[in-house]
């Protein structure tokens, strides 16, 4: 909890111009599926079997952290392993098999465990008074936890995997050894496919291994880290970003992965054929996608993302106003605007034109991850399909409420927000619930460009014109939707537009090898974004972005 020290810091700093760090390490998440919530087994969740609950060690097994076995296969289809299972199986029809080469030497997930011990993370040991490359709240998120359920007070260095390169292939995938070993079993009877391909989802959960093909289980597994979970220890607090760790820049799922040096290839990529051939009936009960012509692929993960990062959000509110109504000392800052207080100080202001939520003055939620879960949840009012028009209705209520509550004092009435969290946190798992089991398409040709236009409608809303990461997150995420619906951007245009956001949460030089031969280190992308959030005016971007869409 923070101490009353820095509370009288922060409020002293309200009315000073700060310079802002946006862009945040980009680490994954713990892979033990189902991990989510396990503080409190009766908290609501998606009722996808895989989800509501974890493998059990009978049919998991041990836990592995280590990919030694991963990278025999996955180093490129023509080396180790991978070529044989190229020649007899067309392994490459169903994944890339250059999946640990890509990581290790394009991704700066591989670095997380690497940059604690870096100038940055030696800066942040130096002011918390301890070794962040050893303490259990940083290494949550910067490595593989090989004792998912033991609670963050209990755990030790040795709980965490940290000689395998940080966030790494178990992360994500899995940490169970049954599913690692059983997924490359070759068949009894040659000429037959492998048979892990044709098990279910569940089947593959009882043994260990997260179905990141479903875009829920992949927005909460990717919020984890990139928002937080009390449940699992990762949280980021104000102390932590005061002593120097990146701010998170705004999370939208489908711009992260577009953003990503790409190690897996989607559904509906001509190259993996595996998946063209599918009956139709089994696209989506074992791989959660549908054929391009009936759904977009990005727009599902779109709407699961914002949902999810919203849920991961409220959860945070709702543990910190938990623990504060019991005594605590306050709800921290930084589950707050950031920019709220960190922010150049401006005559016109936009933020005084935008209005207020409550008195002048107080910070509000993110406008980053409020404005774009309600577009899903107003655009979803118009889906009949998996009755997910049902489950949408109710949204405004809650998260107007969950708002008010945060600025009915200043950094939030602990009781209320408790209460008005818990609303937000339950309407966001009935949806997500809707999203992980309807097998129907939702998105469809005609529902993904309306939702594409709310979402160019929203980036200039007054909303997101006052807030950098807003407008960011929003034109992050139509050029994403506009580029699988093929919609081509005139370059002069995209140029402009670079000129007042990033086009992409990762600025280069993310995939570009240093002089020693290691990925550059993510302080490096930091002036490009510091830069823009500081100059950002809404003029020239409304100019841009309207530009962008041709008006």
């Amino acid at each position: 909890m923070r101490q009353v020290a820095d509370r009288a810091m922060m409020l002293a700093a309200l009315g000073v111009m700060a310079s802002a760090l946006l862009l945040g390490l980009a680490s994954g998440s713990r892979a033990t599926p189902g991990g989510q919530d396990k503080a409190d087994p009766k908290a609501a969740q998606p009722s996808c079997g895989y989800l509501a609950k974890g493998p059990t060690k009978d049919t998991a097994g041990d836990l592995n952290a280590g990919i030694q076995a991963c990278e025999l296969c996955h180093i490129g289809s023509t080396k180790g392993q991978a070529a044989k299972f190229l020649k007899v199986y067309q392994s490459d029809e169903f994944v890339l098999l250059n999946e640990s080469e890509t990581w290790v030497q394009s991704d700066i997930h591989s670095q997380a465990m690497k940059c604690l011990n870096a100038p940055l993370g030696k800066q942040m040991s130096k002011n918390l008074g301890y070794n962040v490359a050893e303490a259990p709240q940083c290494l949550a998120c910067h490595s593989a936890d090989k004792s998912p359920t033991k609670p963050l007070a209990d755990k030790k260095y040795k709980d965490f995997a940290t000689a395998e390169g940080g966030v790494n292939c178990t992360v994500c995938h899995g940490l169970h050894e049954r599913w690692q070993s059983d997924h490359y079993k070759t068949p009894d009877q040659e000429g037959q496919p492998l048979p892990w391909r044709s098990k279910s989802p569940d089947f593959k959960w009882e043994r260990g291994m997260a179905d990141l093909r479903n875009p829920v289980v992949k927005a909460k597994l990717c919020v984890s880290c990139h928002i937080g979970n009390a449940s699992e220890g990762k949280i980021v607090t104000h102390e932590m970003y005061a002593a120097g760790h990146p701010p998170l820049p705004p999370f939208e799922l489908a711009s992260f992965m577009e953003g990503e040096p790409k190690h897996w290839a989607y559904p509906t990529d001509p190259r993996l054929k595996f998946f063209a051939q599918l009956p139709v009936e089994e696209r989506w009960s074992k791989f959660h996608f549908h054929a391009e012509k009936d759904e977009s692929y990005l727009s599902r993960h779109y709407a699961a993302g914002a949902i999810a990062a919203l849920r991961a959000e409220a959860d945070l509110l709702l543990v910190d106003a938990e623990a504060n109504v019991k005594g605590g000392e306050g709800m921290d800052f930084a589950r707050f605007d950031c920019y709220a207080c960190h922010h150049d100080l401006k005559y016109p202001s936009e933020r005084q034109k935008r209005g207020y939520e409550g008195p002048p003055g107080r910070p509000t939620l993110r406008t980053a991850t409020g404005v774009p879960a309600a577009l899903v949840a107003k655009h979803a009012e118009g889906i009949e399909a998996g009755g997910l028009k049902a489950k949408a209705l109710g949204f405004e209520e809650k998260w107007s409420a969950l708002r008010k509550a945060a600025t009915s004092r200043p950094f939030g009435d602990p009781a209320k927000v408790k209460d008005t969290a818990k609303g937000v946190v339950d309407w966001c798992d009935a949806f997500l619930a809707v999203q992980c089991e309807t097998p129907v398409p939702l998105y469809s040709t005609d529902q993904a460009k309306r939702l594409r236009d709310m979402v160019a409608e929203a980036a200039t809303s007054p909303g997101a014109l006052a807030d950098a990461e807003a407008a960011m997150s929003l034109s992050w995420g139509y050029m994403t939707l506009a580029k699988e619906a093929k919609v081509v951007f005139p370059e002069p245009k995209l140029g402009a537009l670079s000129k007042v956001i990033p086009l992409n949460v990762r600025v280069a030089p993310f995939n570009e090898m240093s002089k020693d031969g290691t990925i550059n280190p993510v302080p490096a992308q930091f002036p490009p974004r510091m830069k823009a959030v500081n100059a950002f005016e809404s003029g020239p971007f409304r100019d841009a972005f309207t530009g962008l869409l041709g008006k």
